[in-house]
């Protein structure tokens, strides 16, 4: 395995700003953060990608996470709160990682949508193998 961040942010080898942590997760500020208060919840088991966490590290992130998000609110005085995680070629470490972003009115940050247009026999198909598939 190649040098992981998160892992040595995790044994203490690189320095963070580390907010939080249990058996499970290790929470710290973004080092480029969107935000201020931008905050990593990290699985401290090393997983390379959201289809491969345990479900004991996958529930802790999120339970974290929802934490993490309630106290930013009151502490910041938030507008909301952006929870998200990328996968694949969309992750800048690989190393499965959610990211909790404080968001504020006119804070630049964005999410383009592009026009996709599906059609309903598409919606109809794709529901039917995802279903399947469950």
């Amino acid at each position: 395995m190649e040098l992981c961040i998160f892992c040595e942010i995790i044994s203490k080898v690189e320095k963070a700003f580390i907010i939080y942590e249990n058996d499970f997760v290790c929470c710290f500020l973004d080092k480029f953060p969107i935000n201020k208060g931008h905050v990593l919840v990290v699985p401290k088991k090393h997983y390379q990608e959201f289809s491969d966490v345990d479900s004991q590290s996958l529930s802790e992130v999120i339970l974290t996470a929802q934490k993490i998000s309630i106290l930013l609110e009151k502490l910041l005085i938030t507008d909301g709160i952006t929870s998200m995680q990328n996968n694949g070629i969309f992750k800048d470490v690989e190393h499965y990682h959610m990211h909790i972003i404080p968001r504020f009115n006119g804070d630049g940050f964005s999410w383009i949508e592009p026009e996709i247009v599906v059609r309903e026999d598409e919606f109809e198909m794709l529901t039917i193998k995802l279903r399947n598939l469950l």
